[in-house]
């Protein structure tokens, strides 16, 4: 609450209006995150809004563009894929608070603070590399575009020896370019692999049984009371790809409940209604949970003290 108070008083302090968040792990990709605050958006003019906002970070110098979509006549979101892969990028969701400090035309100045208010200037190694993949794709671009200017501005006549100079000088240049790409590709290539091996490695953990099947089972945890996170690869493989109300049975068929699966890339998770199924079933930290996928959108839930 101390923390909170502390980002507050910095946003009033400053002379642009903004607006500031605290990346909860259960929490990260729902409407209420994503929504743009009506304060914000009164302190601006009709003409400064636009359905299109940038994401910039000074410290880093990476920007990104998210769109934003309109729910009855009020209230605003931040499009969910625009926002998840902000996230993704920065490795952000471990609690931190973010303000949001308005430039204008709907540009953003994102300032990202640890927990204990102490500010991060540096990305993430994440962040980092994802940032590194798009700056080496960038400088590939802007010597290929160099080469066809410079070669397109000479406008006299070539000798055979001087364009076989040029010819050559170009080839070189494109070879050391193919040479940057393959790198490129291959680093990307191996974080890819790397990030697989630790979804697997998370999975196992989390789940008793295999993702080719239509169920999971899992543990009870503390943290679990208040929402379930869905183990990533049977998310990945058997679970709706935007947020949907499932309707999980007990065994006998004689009770459900209806519960909210909320889809982020960080982890997807049964969010609203899950407490209260907790509660009804009595459910207990130590608990296995078996959960069936019966139906696109049904479950039954088997559970073993």
């Amino acid at each position: 609450m101390a923390t909170n108070s502390y980002i507050a008083k910095l946003m009033e302090e400053s002379d642009n209006p903004g607006f500031f968040k605290v990346l909860r792990k259960e929490d990260l990709s729902s409407q209420t995150m994503r929504e743009i605050p009506q304060d914000f958006l009164k302190s601006i003019s009709a003409k400064e809004f636009s359905f299109k906002m940038v994401l910039k970070l000074p410290s880093w110098g990476s920007s990104w563009l998210i769109d934003l979509s309109k729910y009855q006549s009020f209230f605003y979101y931040m499009e969910q894929n625009g926002w998840d892969q902000f996230l993704s990028d920065n490795g952000l969701g471990d609690d931190e608070l973010l303000t949001f400090t308005h430039k204008g035309n709907m540009c953003f100045n994102v300032s990202i603070y640890k927990t204990d208010c102490v500010e991060i200037l540096r990305p993430k190694r994440s962040a980092t590399i994802a940032s590194s993949s798009r700056n080496k794709r960038e400088e590939v671009n802007n010597v290929l575009e160099e080469e066809r200017e410079s070669l397109s501005a000479s406008n006299y006549p070539v000798s055979e020896t001087a364009e076989s100079t040029v010819g050559g000088r170009l080839k070189q240049k494109r070879q050391l370019i193919n040479l940057g790409k393959k790198q490129v590709k291959k680093a990307e290539k191996a974080n890819k692999c790397k990030k697989r091996k630790m979804d697997t490695e998370s999975d196992d953990s989390e789940a008793g049984t295999s993702s080719l099947v239509s169920e999971f089972t899992l543990t009870i945890k503390k943290s679990y009371v208040l929402f379930l996170g869905v183990p990533k690869r049977f998310a990945e493989m058997h679970m709706p790809k935007e947020e949907t109300v499932f309707k999980i049975h007990d065994p006998k068929g004689k009770k459900s409940w209806e519960v909210t699966y909320v889809v982020s890339k960080i982890q997807s998770r049964f969010s609203r209604g899950w407490p209260g199924l907790v509660k009804d079933f009595g459910l207990e930290v130590g608990d296995v949970c078996t959960f069936e996928l019966i139906k696109p959108t049904e479950m039954i839930l088997t559970v073993s003290k």
